[in-house]
């Protein structure tokens, strides 16, 4: 085979906490990227080998799935962001205002995973919901329909000449809106198209190949090579082709042959795109951007391609991606000394009481390290079926009368290889396949921040509403291990970790069962009814039909409209008039609507504002100054300070906070002690944390001085890691942007602190943080 010059890394980004689903390089200075941690990025070149974080994309309330960018034109300048999430809406930003997208298109009634642009600038969706969309001046212009499931793939050839490919292994020619030719050949789900100039365009899929087409539809070529799913396409100026897919690597293709395999630390690399300077950029599940240039002066530092060399060579392989291994018939290192057939090739050796596998690069004639098959039976599985281990065993209902079946799942397996099995055994129809696979997603997912709880339902116990003891912000700090779909994946090496310090987001609580909390106030209020003393403040049923409006919109805010007024009237109601004990869920509510409405921010009468009504009736201003407070007051006083937290998050919001600022921390600082419970200091310390983000603008230096006091005292005895680590972000940003904060911490021995702490939690994220705080 022809030496050709191979591509080496050249930046690795950090700063997303989950899966990268989507990456473009509209210029080689410019990438924009996107997440399952539910923002869109852009990063910014700063140098030949290293790119900042510029803007963080706020607006989707699930995962991002897709990106496109419009080119820059008279009114937009700088070019417009398109970024598609299975929130089902798509927004489209200005580049250089990342809070609210200019334009939020409704229309699609699933998850958006497919995005291009035609000419003109029109921008084609793909969705679940088998349908794609063209839009025209940010409205639908034409709904293209004929694919039997999920429309995984666009590809925009012109502004009248659009490919769809699809679930149902078929890419659909459409010609001014119309179905005129569908094309065959892939044996799975089609996953991406792009454009091959001069040829036609490419598809991939889940059968592991490649095909390149004609316009015409003619399949011209098969490419074989990946062991699995290929998820992403792109072509290179040279007219090279670039897939990546779930075997772990981005592969470069030059004639029909692949010339170099690039592999990646990371379960999956989900996503691929081509610069035009010629560089490739990737995203992976390990919540990593990587670029790879051929340039050698865009070549990174030799320490940090060592390290990706060393992050491959001990990555964890589990034994049931292989196959049936026969430990004791592999060869031993012996068999390095024999060059490989081809570009790629994948050999395991045994060595000791290990099993290694190594590829072979055709480039430098070398086989190269590139993990360690590991038994894929962990220490905590539980789930037994078929006489087998499993993870996750999951319960099914398929509905039509048919009982609920078992879904067994393996964290180290594919989500949809584990749907396809499922779908086989069962006799289940094909068209469940996204639906499944997006079930085990969803539900198979590692530990995210605060995830634990102690509230119970007072009134109902073990099996009932509680309010959400995870945080699930909207911006969540990265913890090492990826929250969705590969539980256990280990982040990068410290070093090369993005800063935590300064935080610049808000720290919100959006997770909620929004019917658990209306089917709680009806309980509730039946109760009321029942009681002649308290009919009078029981809902009417006018008022329980303006609630069930509210939770309709509170489950897709981007499309239900209501009386926002009258909903939040009834909240207050709940609020203040209902007995103590009982008015949690209405606490809950207006924690949920303030992230939603600028209504609850604006309240204004004869007690205050917005703050004194969370405060009194959350009643964080009356818990007991010598005993330790029952479950009703802490659970309250918790949703209260959730609440607080939310308020950040619009700016209403923060006018109030900022204006009654000094209020609040002098209370909430004569108050963290009262409560031992972990979530209610969560929640406190999240409030502190927001409040430091809101300070490096226009600084209040007596309440950053009252910040610095109070969490000394609380890391001082705190032994959870989650508050011990938002503690000591809120101090390093503190610190890191005020010089009386920094004499302050002096004057306290935050120094010896944070030295005890360190040793009293040993965290590598905490162990971060902690370098990170200068004096």
């Amino acid at each position: 085979m022809k030496q050709h010059i191979p591509f080496r890394l050249s930046s690795v980004l950090y700063g997303h906490d989950s899966d990268i689903k989507a990456v473009r390089g509209p210029s080689e200075d410019l990438i924009i990227s996107a997440s399952r941690d539910k923002t869109a990025r852009s990063w910014f070149r700063i140098g030949a080998t290293a790119f900042c974080e510029n803007k963080m994309y706020l607006g989707h309330t699930s995962f991002v799935n897709s990106l496109a960018f419009l080119k820059p034109t008279a009114e937009h300048t700088k070019g417009l962001i398109v970024s598609g999430s299975s929130d089902k809406t798509i927004n489209v930003f200005d580049p250089e205002n990342a809070q609210d997208p200019i334009y939020s298109l409704i229309g699609h009634s699933d998850n958006v995973c497919a995005l291009d642009v035609t000419p003109s600038g029109y921008i084609v969706s793909g969705s679940w919901d088998k349908t794609t969309k063209i839009w025209k001046n940010w409205q639908v212009a034409d709904t293209l329909e004929g694919h039997s499931h999920a429309v995984w793939a666009v590809l925009a050839v012109d502004d009248d000449l659009i490919f769809t490919g699809s679930a149902d292994k078929t890419i659909i020619k459409w010609q001014n809106g119309k179905r005129v030719q569908t094309l065959s050949g892939h044996t799975d789900c089609v996953r991406a198209l792009a454009l091959l100039p001069d040829i036609g365009f490419i598809s991939c899929g889940n059968d592991s190949t490649l095909r390149i087409w004609t316009l015409d539809g003619q399949c011209v070529q098969e490419l074989n090579g990946h062991t699995s799913f290929v998820y992403s396409i792109d072509v290179l100026p040279t007219g090279e082709i670039i897939s990546s897919g779930e075997d772990r690597s981005v592969r470069v293709w030059k004639d029909g042959e692949c010339i170099q395999t690039i592999l990646h630390p990371a379960t999956s690399v989900w996503c691929v795109s081509a610069m035009p300077n010629g560089d490739i950029i990737s995203g992976a599940s390990d919540a990593v951007i990587r670029i790879f240039t051929r340039a050698k002066e865009r070549v990174a530092e030799q320490n940090v391609l060592k390290d990706l060399e060393e992050q491959v060579s001990n990555h964890a392989i589990p034994a049931n991606q292989i196959g049936d291994l026969k430990k004791d018939e592999l060869p031993g290192s012996e068999a390095l000394l024999q060059p490989g057939k081809k570009e790629g090739q994948v050999i395991m050796i045994r060595v000791r009481d290990s099993v290694e596998a190594h590829q072979w690069s055709q480039t430098d004639q070398t086989w190269h390290k590139v993990g360690e098959v590991v038994d894929a039976v962990g220490q905590g599985r539980k789930q037994l079926y078929n006489g087998k281990e499993y993870d996750y065993l999951f319960d099914v209902d398929v509905g039509d009368g048919v009982p609920p079946l078992k879904l067994p799942y393996n964290a180290s397996d594919n989500p949809y290889n584990a749907a396809q099995e499922f779908i086989n055994a069962n006799e289940l129809s094909q068209s469940y396949l996204d639906q499944i696979a997006d079930f085990i997603t969803k539900n198979a997912q590692g530990v995210s921040l605060g995830t634990s709880s102690q509230y119970v339902d007072p009134f109902t116990g073990a099996s009932r509403y509680t309010p959400s003891a995870s945080s699930n912000v909207q911006n969540t700090f990265a913890t090492g291990i990826d929250p969705w779909t590969r539980p256990g994946t280990s982040s990068n090496t410290q070093s090369e970790k993005a800063k935590i310090i300064p935080q610049k987001t808000y720290l919100t609580f959006r997770q909620a069962n929004i019917q658990a909390i209306l089917k709680k106030i009806g309980q509730i209020n039946e109760t009321l009814l029942a009681n002649e003393i308290t009919q009078n403040i029981a809902l009417t049923t006018n008022e329980l039909s303006t609630l069930e409006k509210l939770g309709q919109f509170l489950l897709n805010p981007l499309i239900q409209a209501g009386d926002h007024q009258s909903e939040f009237d009834v909240i207050h109601k709940i609020a203040t008039q209902w007995p103590f004990n009982n008015r949690f869920p209405g606490i809950d509510l207006l924690r949920l609507q303030i992230l939603y409405t600028s209504i609850p921010a604006k309240y204004v009468d004869n007690d205050g504002s917005i703050i004194n009504l969370i405060i009194n009736s959350a009643g964080i201003s009356s818990l007991p100054k010598d005993n330790i407070p029952n479950k009703d007051q802490d659970t309250n006083a918790m949703l209260g300070l959730r609440a607080l937290s939310n308020l950040f998050d619009i700016k209403e919001g923060r006018d109030v906070l900022r204006r009654e600022a000094s209020k609040i921390l002098e209370l909430l600082s004569s108050t963290w002690n009262k409560s031992s419970n972990k979530n209610y200091h969560t929640a406190l310390v999240t409030v502190f944390l927001n409040f430091a983000v809101l300070y490096q603008t226009s600084p209040d230096e007596d309440n950053i001085l009252q910040m610095i006091a109070t969490l000394v005292e609380l890391l001082k005895s705190e032994i959870d890691s989650e508050i011990i680590y938002r503690s000591l972000v809120t101090l390093g940003t503190l610190i890191n942007q005020n010089q009386t904060a920094k004499d302050a911490a002096i004057a306290f021995d935050i120094k010896n602190i944070i030295k005890i702490t360190s040793i009293k939690v040993k965290e590598n994220r905490i162990n971060q943080v902690i370098n990170e705080i200068t004096f």
